[in-house]
């Protein structure tokens, strides 16, 4: 998902939290947890493409899929876990809790949009695939062959 679709989500997310509960704190740490998870997309970037980074490539290669391997450190539903236990083990921490909201807003938008099983976003799982991206995002890996294949027939 594009990055200005979880800007503005997050966004919306933070400003009802702090509208709720009165907290910046709150509210920032939902925004900056919700839009800055995807930085891990470049440390995938990095290890296939390596330096120096290009800004215009980067946004290619993660809109088409391009990756042979895929790690996603931070797109984890593992990581929702101990998010969670955190905030209940440090009753409901505002910036705990805001963190907690904006990767789980950021996990379900992304599930949903990028059309895969929830699974595709278990670290135990891609581990379990060889963080293959064909295998761990199989409905992607097909859009990318018939776009590609689509496009063979029309330059043929």
């Amino acid at each position: 998902m594009k990055v200005h679709y979880h800007t503005a989500a997050s966004l919306a997310a933070s400003a009802i939290l702090y509208l709720l509960f009165k907290s910046w704190g709150m509210a920032a740490a939902c925004f900056i947890s919700g839009v800055f998870i995807d930085l891990d997309h470049i440390l995938d970037y990095l290890r296939e493409q390596g330096w120096p980074f290009k800004v215009r490539r980067f946004f290619e290669i993660c809109h088409n899929g391009q990756f042979d391997r895929i790690m996603l450190i931070w797109h984890g539903w593992e990581w929702l876990a101990l998010w969670s236990l955190a905030a209940w083990v440090t009753d409901w921490n505002p910036l705990i809790t805001g963190a907690l909201i904006g990767i789980a807003l950021h996990m379900i938008m992304d599930t949903l949009h990028n059309c895969n099983s929830p699974i595709s976003y278990s670290l135990l799982w891609r581990w379990q695939k060889g963080f293959v991206f064909d295998e761990v995002f199989p409905k992607i890996a097909e859009q990318k062959y018939a776009h590609r294949q689509s496009f063979r027939q029309r330059t043929q």
